[in-house]
């Protein structure tokens, strides 16, 4: 099997100083911006927006069901509404492949964790 595409990283901001007593971008800020535009044009271009691939080729695909109950430290999922995913079960077989999206999984506040939906292309 060939090498997984790369994941969409975007960089956080750095925590330093972004620009020097005269004005000027710092190094910290100039590596950001660079990170950031570089990923931006990569994922974001013309040809539209690619969305992050997983590979699950096990049951009960756990790396989806990891990224649906990803909590923060107050206990709020962090998977938004609307989260897209490219999913390839089989390697070998590209009819296996599907395009996921988080909806919601009931009408209760605080939210409970997404569910993924498959999309159906017709």
């Amino acid at each position: 099997m060939a090498n997984p595409p790369p994941v969409i990283r975007i960089p956080n901001l750095p925590n330093g100083q972004l620009v020097d007593d005269e004005g000027n971008a710092t190094d910290d800020e100039l590596t950001f911006r660079h990170a950031l535009i570089s990923q931006l044009q990569k994922n974001f271009g013309n040809e539209g927006c690619v969305i992050p691939t997983q590979y699950e080729q096990t049951v009960p695909f756990d790396d989806v069901t990891k990224i649906q109950n990803n909590q923060n430290g107050q206990g709020q999922f962090t998977c938004q509404l609307g989260t897209m995913l490219y999913v390839i079960r089989d390697p070998a077989d590209y009819t296996q492949d599907s395009v996921m999206i988080a909806v919601r999984n009931d009408n209760s506040y605080p939210l409970t964790a997404p569910l993924f939906k498959t999309v159906t292309l017709v």
